[in-house]
């Protein structure tokens, strides 16, 4: 209905003039009259059409705005437009159209930063609809389980993960809304813990599938299972052994002077094994809790290095192995303990004449590296498989089963966490064979003089 003046005085008009006409026409009106008055109700119609076409005119501006909105062009206004009505269509439909582009802005910011969220997990997440298509899969699935998201996303699920648990858990949730929890082995061992969902209230998304990964919580368990199993042989084999003097002792051996301290030698030395043993303990456990307390001071990482060999060359050549030392010129100092790195040196010296033959050779070189010192140990012993190298660094691990001989298996992680305890880290290789090379690197102390090589 039109509501301006302008459009009712032209209705008004026109129903006047039509009123006239036929006044006119059944009267007997003149001719001249009645051409006037037709004249008049021609230039009405004109009026009216005139007003229809803008009115249809704006009504095609508003459709267009509209179908503009609705592909997704949110920032379209109406530009001007006429002062009665119409013009207030043009400014509610703008109010309309900026309102509608402040809501989606605000529900497209809540969703980015709702997959901001998800993809910061580090978890997997994984949602399939009721045919256990995957629907979405957040960014972590690339680490987890080794394929992109939009590689997955459309695929089902089965493609993701062929486990025969999850799967059946996933039709549990579908079908009967229950939730599940299992923990899977993957290749290479990793261990992954897949959390099932029903999603209440989420469209075609019917489920939800959570990866957690316990690799790092399994090796963990798996390394305290053997520390405990370590602790428990190593401490086995020498009170066995202690236990064996005793009772050879109470049998009668204690009356040959000879025999008697012979057994008590053996003792004296599985009771030195376990001293060594409970005394790196220890060190250990204030290093890794921090308790331990080191003196921080310029160390001179030359002379530590030529003090740790001098104190193992006797044992060197007790077992015919050549020991050699070679210093850089101008070797930057290190500023850390030095009681505890010529200890950390002392060990893995000790370690290669251990398990290098008669015969061989043990080298020892100390040479800036970087921004840092680099302490190399290497000898063509009998060297570490591969796949135990990664854990000789571990306490108690003892990569080859026939070198369980002497040591309690804790010197190269005594090695690790001083270094780590003085900002530094460890590296080894190995050839199965052909021997081995420990490194400790060292940052060197800033503005310190370097000291010359020996």
């Amino acid at each position: 209905m039109l509501r301006s003046f302008r459009a009712r005085a032209l209705v008004a008009y026109v129903v006047l003039a039509a009123a006239a006409l036929v006044a006119l026409l059944t009267e007997g009106a003149p001719v001249a009259l009645v051409i006037v008055v037709v004249a008049l109700l021609a230039l009405g119609a004109a009026l009216l059409v005139s007003a229809i076409g803008l009115i249809a005119g704006s009504a095609r501006v508003i459709a267009g705005a509209s179908r503009q909105i609705a592909d997704g062009q949110f920032t379209v206004r109406l530009d001007g437009g006429p002062s009665d009505e119409i013009g207030v269509a043009y400014t509610e439909f703008n109010r309309m159209a900026a309102r509608l582009e402040s809501l989606v802005t605000e529900a497209s910011q809540e969703r980015s930063r709702l997959m901001a969220a998800i993809n910061s997990s580090v978890d997997a997440v994984v949602a399939t609809d009721r045919e256990s298509t995957v629907t979405f899969a957040n960014a972590a699935v690339q680490e987890l389980l080794g394929r992109a998201p939009e590689e997955i996303v459309g695929r089902p699920f089965v493609w993701t993960m062929p486990d025969a648990e999850v799967i059946e858990g996933l039709r549990a949730s579908r079908e009967r809304g229950e939730r599940s929890s299992y923990v899977i082995e993957r290749p290479n061992r990793q261990f992954l813990r897949a959390i099932i969902t029903p999603i209440v209230g989420g469209g075609a998304w019917s489920s939800l599938v959570v990866f957690h990964d316990l690799t790092d919580v399994k090796r963990v368990e798996q390394v305290r299972r053997d520390f405990v199993a370590n602790v428990s042989h190593e401490l086995r084999t020498p009170l066995a052994a202690i236990k064996s003097v005793i009772e050879t002792l109470e049998s009668g051996a204690a009356a040959d002077p000879q025999v008697a301290r012979d057994f008590l030698q053996s003792a004296d030395g599985e009771v030195d094994r376990l001293v060594q043993m409970v005394e790196e303990l220890l060190e250990l456990s204030r290093i890794e809790s921090g308790e331990l307390s080191m003196t921080r001071e310029q160390v001179d990482v030359g002379a530590a290095v030529q003090s740790a060999a001098e104190r193992l060359r006797p044992q060197a050549e007790k077992a015919g192995v050549g020991l050699s030392v070679e210093t850089a010129a101008n070797l930057p100092s290190v500023r850390g303990d030095r009681v505890s790195l010529e200890r950390a040196i002392v060990n893995l010296i000790n370690n290669a004449i251990k398990f290098t033959p008669d015969g061989g050779a043990v080298r020892v070189l100390a040479r800036p590296d970087g921004a840092g010192v680099k302490i190399e140990v290497s000898d063509n012993g009998s060297g570490v498989e591969s796949q135990d190298l990664p854990r000789v660094f571990e306490r108690f691990y003892k990569a080859d089963r026939a070198r369980r001989a002497g040591g309690t298996g804790l010197g190269l992680a005594v090695v690790k966490h001083t270094a780590e305890a003085h900002g530094g880290r460890v590296e080894a290789e190995s050839r199965l064979g052909e021997g081995s090379s420990f490194r400790i690197w060292l940052p060197a102390s800033p503005d310190v003089p370097a000291t010359p090589g020996a």
